[in-house]
């Protein structure tokens, strides 16, 4: 019998029909363990928890992603070596507000100093400014461009009594007003002028008339307080200060008829005629004495400058106004005063109203304005109205020793002349020699590291105090700004570019 024949295609046919019957059995198979696991994972087995770290591996002790962190720990040491160690850590900063006036040589960077925005900011609660330093160091050319940087930022600057003219080319270059007074000389200024009325009282609201006319009155009778104080050298008594209140009020009804502003004249002719019509003794005495007074100030060497109505307008919107007294060298020191005193009062009643912007106050050759006790108490007060009035005063002093030229070690103008250093949260040393140094050093809370600054200072360099801060502050002035500080050039004299 012969054996069945079998082709190569029907092996090969067979072969893949029994491959897809085995897939498929495969494919349903494995749908059937699918469902199955998918039903044992509802009811019996729980789901594996997903990884709950990220790309940087597994949360663990010590690899810096677990509980256990890196504990960063300060080195504790002091600033001196700090600044040693680390010299390239930069200094504080008061920020970019404000006008910029150098840089800062401990790595502060720009040096920029706006007074206003500091007060707002809670960084200072006085609005004044000591400077000190001998004379050229530049603590002239310090004040002179902080004053140009403000008016040019739209604000107004004013100079009480520039006793050298030293800023008589300065205010002409901004374009303001230069009142000249001197023996000789037709300027004349009234210093019982009403001054400028603001448009509100202290409280905000309307000024009222008879507001208004209290405050010219309080004004004018601090003035005459003040001059006969700086001639007899010493308080009133209550039978002077009556009769001169008398004077004033008696003076006043006398110029209102005519509607002009009441001057000293018009006082004096009030006192002699109270001597005369008086019956006691003690006012007919008292009128005399005052009288007599008030009369240096309209005779002699200051006789022409405050005995009438002011020969000059006041132009409140001038950008910079000052009142040049350098023509009274060689004047006594007693006339030097009331000029000052007069010049002072004249300048303060125009600038201190709420409407007048904001403005710096300028006293040169401060140690000159607190050599009388009724100058320095006018000072101090017009240093506690600044606020209200959106003024910042700038005393400028050679050495803080200038203070105790107010008076005796412990007397009352001594602790007047205090007051006005407590009250500026400003002050600004340049260069001292040793004898003003070590009282410096004595007087201010320095810390070790300010001491040795002040004994190293350079020219034009300056510490700055501004509350518990301090600032080491080179002061940089333009090529504009350099001729026309610089006051030894003038002299005729070879200095640095910092002036005086």
């Amino acid at each position: 019998m012969s054996e069945p024949t079998v082709e190569l295609f029907d092996v090969y046919e067979e072969d893949r029909k029994t491959r897809r019957q085995a897939k498929a059995v495969r494919r349903k198979q494995h749908k059937i363990h699918k469902q199955r696991v998918r039903a044992s994972r509802r009811t019996e087995i729980e789901p594996m928890p997903s990884p709950t770290w990220g790309s940087g591996g597994q949360n663990r002790p010590q690899s810096l992603r677990g509980a256990v962190r890196l504990k960063v720990r300060g080195i504790p040491t002091t600033t001196h070596t700090a600044a040693t160690a680390y010299p390239y850590v930069a200094g504080p900063s008061l920020g970019p507000g404000g006008i910029y006036l150098g840089y800062d040589l401990n790595g502060g960077g720009a040096f920029c100093f706006d007074p206003w925005d500091l007060y707002k900011r809670g960084i200072i609660s006085g609005m004044a400014m000591l400077l000190f330093g001998q004379v050229g160091t530049g603590k002239s050319s310090l004040a002179k461009s902080f004053a140009c940087r403000q008016v040019k930022a739209g604000r107004k600057l004013s100079v009480a009594s520039d006793k050298k003219g030293e800023w008589t080319p300065v205010v002409h270059a901004l374009g303001g007003e230069v009142i000249q007074v001197g023996p000789g000389l037709s300027t004349r200024l009234n210093p019982l002028d009403p001054g400028t009325r603001p448009s509100v009282n202290p409280r905000g609201e309307p000024m009222r008339e008879d507001e208004w006319e209290m405050i010219v009155r309080t004004r004018r009778m601090a003035t005459l307080e003040t001059l006969v104080k700086i001639l007899i050298n010493r308080d009133l008594s209550p039978a002077e200060h009556s009769v001169v209140a008398k004077g004033l009020h008696d003076g006043v009804r006398a110029r209102a008829q005519y509607e002009q502003a009441v001057v000293i004249p018009d006082v004096i002719n009030q006192l002699w005629d109270q001597k005369h019509k008086a019956q006691d003794q003690l006012i007919i005495d008292a009128a005399m004495e005052m009288a007599m007074t008030l009369q240096r100030v309209t005779s002699g060497d200051l006789a022409g400058m405050f005995d009438g109505e002011t020969s000059v307008n006041f132009d409140a919107d001038a950008p910079a106004v000052s009142v040049d007294t350098s023509a009274l060298r060689g004047a006594s020191p007693d006339a030097i005063r009331v000029v000052n005193a007069c010049a002072g009062a004249w300048t303060e009643a125009m600038v201190t109203t709420s409407d007048g912007g904001q403005r710096v106050v300028v006293y040169e050759e401060g140690w000159d304005n607190i050599s009388s006790e009724a100058d320095l108490q006018r000072m101090m007060e017009s240093w506690k109205m600044a606020r209200a009035y959106g003024i910042f005063n700038i005393l400028v002093l050679h050495k803080i020793a200038d203070l105790d030229m107010a008076g005796d070690k412990g007397s009352r103008m001594t602790a007047m002349a205090k007051s006005l250093s407590a009250d500026a949260d400003v002050k600004v040393i340049y260069r001292q020699d040793q004898s003003a140094l070590k009282i410096t050093l004595e007087e201010l809370d320095l810390s070790s590291l300010e001491r040795s600054i002040l004994k190293s200072l350079d020219d034009g360099v300056g510490l700055w105090r501004l509350g518990q801060s301090s600032f080491q502050i080179k002061n940089e002035l333009t090529n504009a700004e350099k001729p026309l500080f610089d006051t030894d050039e003038r002299m005729g004299i070879k200095s640095g570019e910092e002036g005086a």
